[in-house]
């Protein structure tokens, strides 16, 4: 019987964003997000509405789930201005040394791509996302921003794609 090799999968990774194209298509142009914090990556699946159907005397007779939330989040360390340009629409100086922020609300929908760094394991990839986007500072890490992206179903009822990481993903 042969044996199975364990990957520890999102340990280290990038992910790359662009904005959705148009009737759900996955962004042309996929750019990174900058240096992810090791070990700071997951994708969660929140339950959906649940709908019960009870009978006299409390006897369930059907019962239906809806799609839960889909999402993955992360921690980019030390995020560059234009970042933060691309997702909420600050404003950076001429010179690039400051940014004017009015809003951290990301208003436009983004695609999404997440490449584990080990050959073998599995990424993922969402054409339609909203994002999160919350900038935040502390002494032990510096300047960070913690990026939510929850999954969109797009028209044609797809909602992420799972793939198997090639050396050439990482060239």
């Amino acid at each position: 019987m042969g044996t199975n090799k364990l990957i520890a999968s999102w340990h280290k990774c990038k992910i790359e964003i662009g904005e959705t194209g148009e009737n759900d298509a996955m962004a042309d142009n996929l750019e990174s997000i900058g240096v992810i914090k090791n070990k700071s990556t997951t994708m969660s699946h929140e339950d959906g509405e649940t709908l019960t159907l009870t009978a006299t005397g409390g006897v369930v007779v059907a019962e239906e789930v809806g799609e839960g939330v889909v999402s993955v989040t992360t921690r980019v360390m030390e995020p560059e201005f234009d970042l933060e340009t691309k997702l909420t629409g600050a404003v950076k100086s001429q010179d690039g040394g400051e940014l004017t922020v009015k809003t951290n609300v990301v208003s436009k929908e983004f695609s999404m791509k997440l490449t584990p760094k080990n050959i073998g394991s599995v990424g993922v990839k969402a054409r339609r996302c909203s994002v999160t986007y919350k900038p935040g500072s502390s002494e032990e890490e510096g300047h960070y921003a913690d990026i939510t992206f929850k999954f969109l179903a797009c028209a044609d009822g797809e909602l992420y794609t799972k793939f198997k990481v090639k050396a050439s993903d990482w060239a």
